[in-house]
Formats: C-alpha cells, structure tokens, sequence
C-alpha cells in the first residue's frame, strides 16, 4: 500500500479580535468653545465661590493620578452571556480603544460647548476607555490561542463563548445548530416517565433487539454533548430523570448493565460509564463522583488479558467494544479522575494485533480483515493513546481511506458508525484534511434529517448498515455526536 503522507494542514484563520476599532475624534470634542469674555465672568462671581470651585478643581485633578497608576497594567474583564455556563477572559490593555457601536458612524448633532468640569470628566473617561454593556455583546468570541488543548481539557469546551469559538473557528453553522436542537426535541418525545430510553419505540424504525441502558446513555450523551446538564438549560429534568435511571442500575461493583442481553452488556456498559463521567465532569456534582470512580474501576478491572475488551468482563477483545472502554478512561482523565495508566497505554498492544499495512489500517479482531469502521475507530484510540499528529500511519489513512469515503448524500449504503469515529479523527487533525470532511458532513446530515412529521428532528435507519441492531435512536444518537463534534470535546492537539 502506498504510504505518501498527507500534505501539512494549513492552519485556518483565527477569530478576529475586536477589542481595537478605529480612533475617532469626539464631535463632541470638536465643538468645545473658549468663553467669550472669562475676566468679565469671573468678575461676577463671589470670592467665596472662586475658592470653592479651585479646591473643586485640584480634588479632582489629583483624583487623576490614582486612576493613571490603575490603568498601568492590563484589566481583566470576566464577560458572562446567555449560556447556561462560560466565562471568557479577556485582557484589555491600557492603550487600547474601547470598541465603538455601528451607530457612531453617524453624524452626531451639535452640541452646547462644554463647562470646565465637563472637561474635566471628559479627560477621565479618555484615561479609562472601558466597553460599555452594549459595546460588551459586540465583542467577538475568544481566538483559538485562548482555548485550551489535550485530553485534560477536552469537556471544558461545550457551553458559553468558547462554545461560539469552536463551532466559528472549525465550521459549524446554524443549520448544524438548528439540527441539533431539533434532534434533541425528538429525544425529548421518546423518553419514558421512569427517565430511560428504548431503542425499539415508541418512534418507528425501532432496533431488533431491547437494550434500555444503552439507550438511556446514548441519549443523555446527546444532550450533555450540546452542553446542557441536570442543573442548567432547558433539558434539565430530562437529564436528570435519565442520569436517576442510569443510577439505580448500577451495582456495587459499578456494572450497569446486569440485565441486558449477553452479547450487548459490555457496550452498554461503556456508554453509561461515559454518560455519568461527563456528567459528573461537567457539573462537580459530588453524588456522582462515586458512581464515576466505581465505573472507572469496573473498566480497569474488566480489561482482558489480550489488553481490550469485548462482550464479557475480562473475556477476549475487539476493535469495536474496546474503542468505547477507551473513551471511558479517556473522559476519567477529563473529569480529573485517577486512571491505571499501565491498563490505559497497554491498549497499544491489542490495536498492533489488529493493524494493518503499517498500523494505518485496522480490524475487528485479528481473524478479521481491515474495515473503515474498525480503521477510524482504531486510528481515534491511537490519538488518544497518545500518537503525535505527524504519525506517518495516520495521516496515510486520512489520505487513503477516510477522505475518499466522507459522506455524500448519495450512499446506497452507510455507516454512520463510520462517520462517528472518522469525524473525531479528523477534528482532532483539523487542517486541510478536516475542512474536506466537514464541508459535506455539515451538509449531508442536516439535509437527511427528517422535517416533518412524528419523527421531525430525527434520522431515518433505512440504509444504515447496523440499522437493525441500532434503529432510529441509535442513528440519531450518533449523528447527533457528529453535529456536535465542534465543541463536544476539545481539540487532543494543539492546532495552532
């Protein structure tokens, strides 16, 4: 197989600051006149009243000097919005203009000429030019330099400005935004009054197969995707009434999925680990950190000698069910939480067993040949493990396998399994080699998405390789996490 490396990402544009407009003298300024006769005017005036206004005078013009001292070093403005979270910081020096509203373009009337203390007051606002609430709504989000970087940081991305950041700096619109939230409403319809999900109804289209845990999870993952909670944004009590089920499911031993079919309780196992991880890392709530640790034990634990996971605890390994446990450690080092990282980093030996064509290609199990799903859902592990951007593997893969197959709209047949994992591949590449796939990702899926009807805001299965097993939440879910992808976790490489 060829192996010519994919060209160096360019990087893209960063968000323009806005902090620095062009100066303009005051009209107001301009129009200052000289009295006309001040000996006259002065004449007039009591001694009494001289004096007051000149010791007026030097308080005030020695109330300059503390304020020049203040402004000396830069100011840092914490800047709230209407987000249910985010706080952006912004460092505004002492030199810099305040940034001035569309309407000063306009031609201001004339004015009355101004008095002494006008004067006065005048040349202390110079001194501290600070935006005014209205000016504050017209500054642009924070610029990639002051967004975060690597697996640490990879939930602080999902609400407030920097949320506006992300989806501006790697392509999101509103159309991506728009599908989101009607995807979300759809959830919102099918859940049940006891808090879980199912994947057989009541919509149409159900999956094959009843596997309550891994719905729940599937669903709640959407929306704390999207950056809302069981404390804040309008899905509050939906979240919470889901997490609640997730919780009563649990065990001592912090296995969820007891219940489930055989052959499916390690997936659900790994998605409800991951919904109550990030719920956990998203809010603090100190009553789910010890259902987070208690999961991140049981994946530790259940980690087979073949260094992977698959359908039962500590029993063989593939691809598909090991890239879930991987996700699960992976977010316990986002919430902060310890991880074995002897277990964590011996996952390379199960993928090296599974590569192929130089580790760019991957498979279900070593009896198995190469596939796209398995190759993008090893190529993600891979960066998460640690891989360097460069790795020759991955971006031969990039050039070779996921970039010819992006979706289209067109497919006879699709995996949005696939595009899951490729997405993610490609996002934390960004460059080149990300513009290409998003362009049609941001495309294709809003275009698909149903627009009417009882299942408005959801994905029809009907082509999807896995619709059978999964049904219609199951493919909504996932194209969900593809839509959200801008901000859902942050960036494992420093993309500037």
């Amino acid at each position: 197989m060829a192996t010519a490396a994919l060209s160096r990402p360019q990087p893209a544009l960063a968000i323009p600051p806005s902090m620095q407009p062009h100066k303009k003298q005051s009209k107001r300024q301009k129009a200052v006149a000289a009295p006309a006769d001040v000996s006259t005017e002065r004449r007039k005036v009591p001694s009494w009243m001289v004096s007051f206004i000149v010791h007026l005078l030097g308080i005030l013009i020695l109330a300059i000097i503390p304020m020049r001292e203040l402004v000396q070093g830069p100011l840092t403005l914490f800047l709230g919005d209407s987000g249910p979270v985010g706080i952006a910081e912004f460092e505004l020096s002492a030199t810099a203009d305040a940034p001035t509203a569309e309407s000063t373009d306009e031609p201001l009337p004339e004015v009355e000429p101004l008095t002494a203390t006008d004067l006065l007051r005048s040349e202390l606002t110079e001194l501290v030019k600070l935006p005014t609430v209205a000016e504050m709504s017209e500054i642009s989000p924070p610029t990639m330099e002051n967004i975060p970087f690597g697996l640490a940081n990879g939930l602080s991305g999902r609400t407030g400005r920097t949320k506006a950041a992300l989806l501006k700096r790697f392509g999101g619109t509103a159309a991506t935004e728009d599908a989101v939230e009607m995807g979300l409403a759809w959830l919102v319809e099918q859940q049940k009054s006891d808090g879980a999900w199912s994947l057989r109804g009541p919509y149409s289209n159900g999956g094959a197969n009843e596997n309550t845990t891994a719905a729940t999870a599937m669903a709640l993952n959407a929306f704390l995707g999207a950056g809302y909670t069981a404390r804040e944004g309008k899905y509050s009590n939906e979240i919470r009434l889901g997490i609640k089920y997730l919780l009563k499911k649990q065990d001592a031993d912090g296995f969820f999925a007891k219940r489930e079919p055989e052959r499916q309780q390690m997936y659900a196992q790994a998605l409800a680990s991951i919904t109550i991880l990030e719920a956990y890392g998203m809010t603090g709530d100190s009553e789910l950190r010890t259902a987070a640790e208690a999961a991140v034990r049981f994946a530790e634990w259940s980690q087979s000698d073949l260094r992977g996971w698959r359908y039962q605890p500590r029993e063989d390994a593939d691809v598909s069910v090991t890239g879930w446990f991987v996700m699960v450690m992976a977010t316990a080092k986002m919430c902060g939480l310890a991880v074995d990282e002897e277990k964590f980093q011996s996952v390379n030996q199960f993928l090296d067993s599974v590569s192929h064509d130089d580790n760019s290609r991957y498979a279900y199990t070593p009896a198995y040949p190469a596939s796209l799903g398995m190759t993008a859902e090893g190529l993600l592990c891979r960066i998460i493990l640690g891989w360097s951007k460069s790795e020759r593997a991955l971006l031969t893969a990039i050039e070779e396998d996921l970039l010819p197959t992006r979706p289209s709209g067109e497919e006879e047949e699709l995996s949005v399994y696939y595009w899951y994992y490729a997405t993610q591949v490609l996002h934390h590449v960004g460059g080149r080699a990300w513009d290409v796939w998003n362009d049609d990702m941001k495309r294709v899926l809003p275009d698909t998405q149903v627009k009417s009807g009882p299942e408005k805001g959801s994905w029809d299965p009907a082509r999807d390789l896995h619709e059978g097993a999964g049904g219609r939440l199951y493919t909504t879910c996932l194209r969900l996490y593809c839509l959200e992808v801008y901000y859902r976790h942050l960036s494992i490489y420093d993309l500037n």
